[in-house]
């Protein structure tokens, strides 16, 4: 487990966004075009895992900007992803910290820090039960990774 350089693994803004739209990014491998356009405007962080590469995406949205986390195989087919955050939350993705041999740490939303831990097979997962609450997926049941943390209600 790795992070990637920006050398080897970056993006760059495909379309902007507005109020009809995301952002949107195109994915860069050694500098050149992977022929993959993801959600997100700015790339935070990429670790590579097992020959997979794990890219942690925000929307620049400011008081309701999302994390949003992908995941490719050696072939660069996304095999799982995640959005964590919700309306008018908002946070700043920092502290990742790599534990080997698959877990990684880091703080967005929510006055914790979150806990994913990468999987080597697909693992069963119920929708919109399976996951932590501010963490949503598309409806499916399988999943490769596993995003853990308890976000404290915001305060007024």
């Amino acid at each position: 487990m790795r992070l990637l350089s920006t050398a080897e693994f970056t993006a760059r803004l495909a379309s902007p966004y507005t109020d009809k739209k995301l952002a949107t990014s195109e994915l860069l491998l050694d500098g050149k075009p992977a022929g993959l356009i993801v959600d997100g405007a700015v790339l935070e962080a990429a670790v590579e895992w097992r020959g997979c590469r794990i890219a942690f995406f925000t929307d620049d949205i400011p008081f309701e900007d999302m994390l949003r986390i992908y995941m490719f195989d050696a072939d660069m087919t996304l095999v799982d992803a995640a959005v964590l955050g919700g309306m008018y939350a908002t946070g700043t993705f920092a502290e990742l910290n790599l534990q080997p041999p698959n877990t990684l740490t880091f703080r967005f939303i929510g006055g914790i820090t979150w806990r994913m831990v990468l999987l080597g097979e697909r693992e069963l997962a119920l929708p919109f039960f399976s996951d932590p609450r501010g963490v949503s997926r598309r409806c499916k049941f399988f999943r490769r990774f596993r995003i853990e943390g308890q976000p404290q209600p915001e305060r007024g």
